[in-house]
């Protein structure tokens, strides 16, 4: 299942529009429905956000197959296919990554910084 088709059910199953979505993200609806078809990929922030407003893990996005759907206080399991090490692998690289873009964004500021004194 792609992150796109996970988006779609979870999004479905808590009745939310894509709209709404893409209010909840700061996105335009088009963008958001960009990433319900996989024609386009959210950045991890994202994923961390939907997740949130979804009440799905941030992991059973990124995992194989599997995704838990948090309703009432009970998860239900729609399917069971978790790959935990390419889970683990992804997060890994998604962090590492935003922590790179971090990073390169300290470094613009301290440059701007001196740059004004």
């Amino acid at each position: 299942m792609t992150l796109g088709e996970k988006l779609k059910k979870a999004r479905i199953n808590k009745n939310f529009t894509q709209e709404y979505l893409a209010e909840m993200l700061n996105v335009s609806q088009k963008t958001y429905s960009n990433f319900e078809n996989d024609k386009s990929k959210p950045g991890f922030s994202q994923v961390e956000e939907m997740a949130k407003v979804l009440d799905i893990s941030v992991l059973d996005f990124l995992s194989g197959d599997s995704i838990t759907v948090n309703q009432s206080d009970n998860k239900i399991a729609i399917a069971q296919n978790y790959a935990t090490i390419n889970t683990s692998e992804k997060l890994i690289e998604q962090y590492e990554e935003r922590i790179k873009e971090l990073k390169e964004q300290v470094d613009y500021w301290k440059s701007r910084s001196q740059g004004s004194k």
